[in-house]
């Protein structure tokens, strides 16, 4: 007997019905999955694997397939909280379900917390029939989000997957010139959505530095700015623990000792408390660089 679940790894953790029925799954073998809760019965005539996305299966369950933010955090891109799903639906669909319930209809215009991408032509799925492609991703924040967001998904692309993002300037040479005239250069150097933005943010104050700089004695810092400012970018993934933190004030002792000052900014400060972040930043290059011991 064909194994529902396998069958239904083998094309993604979603199918169709008459998919399955053709790969040699019986529709009383099909009804005993979903009813013992080895299968999802997502809408009329879908399947999908109990430990997909959960973002996943509400894409499918409203009709559509991952898109723009929600993409990119598929594909393991950084991208900022609280975005949302972002689904992107056929150009002539009609009929959309709502993520939590596939017997209500879904208003054309989305729902609370669920932004739809209509596509403008039939798209070629070459990979995941349920996600957007990367350069389908790659236009869809750039005319969606605001610039530094996109961006800083774009830089994390590029440190990531550096092979397939080398046709990321030829994608986003698709779009209009008035939305290529908001965005700065990508880097590669910048292995952090918090790095990335505050990156973005510095250039437009005018202040720049060098990324990823090697000390001897501490290792890499984040940004060195006039060769003896040390600005550290800590987003919770890498400094939410007890054991973090001991490095990180152990890190700012040594740099200390070496002459350089250190400047630490949380996600909360550079995403809500900017202001502070740059007076901060000014203030200390305007005392200058502290003696050396």
């Amino acid at each position: 007997m064909v194994s529902v679940t396998k069958t239904l790894n083998a094309r993604g953790g979603v199918a169709r019905r008459r998919e399955l029925l053709s790969d040699g799954v019986g529709a009383k073998q099909l009804a005993a999955a979903v009813h013992l809760g080895r299968i999802l019965r997502v809408r009329r005539g879908w399947y999908a694997l109990p430990n997909l996305n959960p973002d996943l299966i509400k894409a499918v369950r409203v009709g559509g397939r991952l898109a723009c933010v929600s993409a990119a955090r598929h594909y393991g891109w950084a991208v900022g909280e609280d975005v949302g799903l972002h689904i992107c639906v056929a150009a002539n669909a009609s009929r959309l379900h709502s993520p939590h319930n596939p017997a209500e209809r879904m208003s054309p215009d989305g729902s609370p917390g669920i932004t739809l991408h209509w596509e403008k032509k039939k798209s070629v799925r070459t990979t995941a029939r349920w996600v957007t492609s990367r350069r389908e991703t790659v236009l869809q924040l750039a005319s969606c989000q605001s610039p530094e967001l996109a961006v800083a998904a774009f830089d994390s692309f590029m440190h990531l997957d550096p092979v397939r993002s080398a046709e990321l300037p030829d994608w986003l040479a698709e779009l209009p010139r008035y939305i290529l005239d908001q965005f700065e250069s990508c880097s590669a150097l910048c292995e952090s959505f918090l790095e990335s933005i505050g990156r973005i943010r510095l250039a437009r104050e005018g202040l720049h530095g060098e990324h990823q700089v090697k000390i001897t004695g501490v290792g890499r810092v984040d940004l060195l700015v006039n060769g003896w400012l040390v600005i550290e970018w800590d987003g919770l993934e890498h400094h939410d623990n007890g054991a973090a933190h001991d490095e990180d004030c152990h890190r700012d002792a040594v740099l200390a000792s070496l002459g350089y000052r250190t400047l630490r900014f949380t996600y909360a400060m550079v995403m809500h408390e900017w202001y502070l972040v740059i007076a901060a930043i000014r203030a200390v290059l305007a005392g200058g660089r502290p003696a050396r011991p």
